[in-house]
């Protein structure tokens, strides 16, 4: 891991292109480091305020310190020309020049996108986890933004089909956003995913951030699923991505009187690939396995949440989700996912809208 990189995306005013145009122009990111002033002027890379904030920057900061906490905070880093790096991300027109990373990166191209509204429905939210499963059992990797939501379903999902999941933060790694997601976070990584950023340590989750780490999502996977998206939404910054890149958009309908489908629908209205099925991913690549799956291992434990939940399941032959709501005093969206959960996890199965039976009773 290289110290002088990790150290290059704390400067102030430096973005990905100007980062990339140093390291390129000197060689390495020690060289950067290591150049004179003079010759960084010189360089004509940095322009302006730009370059006296790198100057007195440089000037400032210690690379051993930025080492040391990376490794204090289980956190690694590579450039955009390492071997490492996700494939398919260096081909984009803007790459990180640093990504810091949690966890293990993916080694290969079968990476999927899965994305949509944080204030998600219980459609939207049973799709997502769903969808990412089934890829997930054909040894796709899904990624996602980590976010409330449609995200969180598709990193659960993820994990419960056995394949590993990334998420792509728009803050530094020493951060956890939304906080309720750290235990979520810590399985992705101790399961064998990542999470990934291109903020070095210490940058909060500031608004303007998630456009740009939307580009990651799409830059590093053969296609985008949209699930839930309003009109105006960060998801259809992504699929803009995606097809700025070349990468194929696929979307998830949704009802016509649902704010929350609106953008979904349009997407298909404007040619993107109508998604109803995991296996209509699969298709478009020719990823189906042809061979049996194997036995799966026994059921997973439950959380304390949705043990509740499942015991209510118990209570009777088949339930409603509109009675569990009454008597836990559970919101409509958290209780769809610990629903969800339970039937990823396979104690309990839905027999109906909104109606689920315990398997093996």
């Amino acid at each position: 891991m290289d110290k002088y990189a990790a150290a290059l995306p704390g400067c102030p005013r430096l973005g990905a292109k100007r980062m990339r145009g140093l390291i390129e122009f000197f060689h390495t990111a020690e060289d950067v480091w290591k150049a004179s002033d003079e010759d960084i002027r010189k360089s004509h890379v940095l322009h302006g305020n730009g370059e006296a904030a790198f100057l007195a920057w440089r000037h400032d900061t210690n690379p051993d310190a930025i080492m040391e906490k990376l490794i204090q905070n289980h956190i690694r880093c590579c450039t955009w020309e390492e071997e490492g790096y996700p494939a398919l991300l260096r081909t984009t027109a803007n790459p990180p020049a640093v990504l810091f990373y949690r966890g293990k990166l993916p080694d290969h191209e079968k990476l999927i996108a899965i994305v949509g509204s944080r204030k998600a429905t219980a459609y939207g939210v049973q799709t997502a986890g769903r969808f990412a499963r089934g890829l997930a059992e054909e040894g796709i990797t899904v990624v996602s933004g980590g976010a409330r939501g449609i995200d969180s379903a598709s990193h659960e999902g993820a994990l419960a089909g056995k394949a590993p999941t990334i998420v792509v933060a728009a803050f530094g790694l020493d951060r956890v956003y939304p906080p309720e997601n750290r235990n979520l976070f810590h399985q992705i990584v101790e399961e064998g995913g990542a999470i990934i950023s291109e903020y070095p340590l210490g940058t909060p989750p500031l608004g303007r951030q998630f456009p740009a780490r939307n580009r990651i999502i799409a830059g590093m996977c053969r296609g985008v699923i949209v699930v839930e998206a309003a009109e105006r939404s960060g998801s259809l910054i992504t699929s803009d991505f995606a097809l700025e890149e070349g990468r194929d958009v696929f979307s998830v309908p949704g009802s016509i009187y649902i704010p929350s489908c609106k953008g979904t629908n349009q997407l298909i209205r404007n040619g993107a690939i109508c998604c109803t099925s995991f296996k209509d991913v699969l298709s478009e690549y020719g990823w189906e396995k042809q061979e049996e799956k194997p036995e799966k291992p026994g059921k997973e434990s439950l959380t304390l949440e949705e043990e509740m939940v499942y015991k209510f399941c118990c209570t009777e032959n088949e339930v409603q989700a509109e009675d569990i709501l009454q008597q836990s005093g559970l919101s409509v969206v958290r209780l769809t996912m610990l629903l969800l959960r339970l039937q990823l996890k396979g104690y309990i199965k839905e027999t109906g809208p909104g109606r689920y039976v315990v398997i093996g009773q």
